[in-house]
């Protein structure tokens, strides 16, 4: 009977280890929220890619859905600890971040990698763009004015009101010799601010 129930503890151990593996998105706690400017948090490991071929791709569309009529932004990228591989160091591991319809829309190409120049914190692609005009103004029948006007106007890069079901997709992608799968070491975190 013993034995059983160390049988039993240990698969209950195993099934929770198992389970802090996996990628999340979770909500944060209001505290958090008017500190970071962020209402949800996804997290991502190095045991969530598991793609075994050299120089492949990986891109996580499960870890989270977005609905009809959802306002998204990613607030920030925030490496918590760098991706390696050891001795069989993945020389890179660059992450971006989109959805169905742009595959860099909420962040461009960011190393994670430990053996190259590791970004430990980057904010989500502007919402603002420059702009710039002439505006001419005549006085009298020789005289031209000219002034160069330059503007920051809303732009729809680095935020994005759904007006369909979709999913925000994480794309990781290693160097030339290696697969994400090798990496032992390695985690990060989205925070998007989400409007319902």
């Amino acid at each position: 009977m013993k034995k059983m129930k160390k049988l039993g503890l240990m698969v209950a151990i195993l099934a929770v280890a198992s389970l802090t593996m996996a990628a999340t998105f979770r909500p944060l706690p209001e505290q958090e929220q008017a500190y970071i400017g962020a209402t949800h948090v996804a997290t991502i490991g190095y045991a969530d890619l598991t793609d075994t071929n050299v120089n492949t791709a990986q891109t996580l569309t499960n870890v989270v859905s977005v609905e009809a009529k959802q306002g998204v932004q990613l607030v920030a990228m925030q490496l918590i600890t760098a991706f390696n591989a050891g001795n069989n160091a993945t020389g890179s591991v660059a992450v971006i971040v989109g959805d169905g319809t742009d595959t860099d829309l909420y962040l461009t190409s960011t190393e994670l990698n430990s053996n190259l120049t590791e970004v430990w914190l980057k904010y989500g692609r502007s919402v603002q763009a420059a702009t710039s005009g002439v505006i001419t103004n005549v006085i009298g029948a020789t005289t031209n004015l000219v002034t160069v006007l330059t503007a920051l106007t809303d732009d729809v890069t680095g935020r994005k009101l759904y007006t369909a079901s979709d999913t925000i997709d994480f794309t990781f992608t290693p160097n030339a010799v290696n697969s994400l799968s090798q990496n032992t070491a390695g985690e990060v975190r989205f925070y998007f601010k989400i409007i319902r």
